[in-house]
């Protein structure tokens, strides 16, 4: 276990204000949860193609932060989920997937670009 990682659990612990995603294990700065995200991508993708936008699929995963829109607790970043979405997309069609990183980016294009 890496420092970094034992100071978080430390604050989780103690102050119970973080909460760290289980892909990235990075601490969740954008609370929404990938149904409230699945929602906004699907009407997103569904402009271009219906068939697409049924691909996206929730991803709930239980945590100690709670989506600032709805209120269910979470353990998956925007980041995460967005990069699954991004990355499906990609593979299906590359001028939609443009369109998808630029509406829902949270950070994916320090990764892609």
């Amino acid at each position: 276990m890496d420092l970094s990682s034992f100071s978080n659990y430390n604050r989780r612990k103690t102050r119970g204000v973080f909460s760290a995603c289980i892909d990235c294990n990075e601490i969740i700065t954008n609370p929404v949860c990938s149904d409230c995200l699945a929602t906004q991508m699907r009407v997103m993708v569904s402009e271009y193609s219906q068939e697409l936008a049924k691909d996206i699929v929730e991803c709930d995963v239980e945590g100690e932060t709670r989506c600032m829109h709805c209120g269910k607790n979470m353990g998956l970043c925007a980041h995460c989920f967005s990069r699954d979405v991004y990355e499906q997309l990609k593979e299906k069609n590359e001028a939609i997937s443009d369109e998808f990183m630029a509406r829902f980016d949270f950070n994916l294009r320090e990764k892609f670009m």
